[in-house]
C-alpha cells in the first residue's frame, strides 16, 4: 500500500470504531464481510463516501474484499474526481 492508501485505512479504521462501534483491530487484509455484517458493512461504505466525497458502486463493492481493498478503492475514486474536475 502507498502512503496515502495507508492513511486512508487508518481514516477508515478510525469511522470503523468510533462512528459504527466496532470492536477490536482491524487489520488491512481482513475481509470486511467476516467482520460486518450487512447493515454495518453498508452504514462503513455510506461513512466512507460521506468523509472521503465519493462515490461508491455496487461493481465496485463487488471488488472489494478488505480494507486495503477499500483504501486502494477510495484514492483511485479521488485521483479520478480530481483529474475530471475543472
Amino acid at each position: 500500500m502507498t502512503l496515502r492508501e495507508r492513511e486512508v485505512a487508518g481514516e477508515i479504521r478510525r469511522l470503523a470504531q468510533e462512528d459504527l462501534r466496532v470492536e477490536g483491530p482491524f487489520d488491512d487484509g481482513e475481509e470486511l464481510a467476516a467482520r460486518l455484517d450487512s447493515l454495518l458493512l453498508l452504514a462503513l461504505v455510506t461513512a466512507v463516501e460521506d468523509r472521503f466525497r465519493v462515490i461508491l458502486s455496487e461493481e465496485d463493492a463487488a471488488t472489494t474484499r478488505s480494507l486495503a481493498d477499500l483504501a486502494r478503492l477510495v484514492v483511485r475514486k479521488q485521483a479520478e474526481h480530481a483529474r475530471d474536475a475543472p
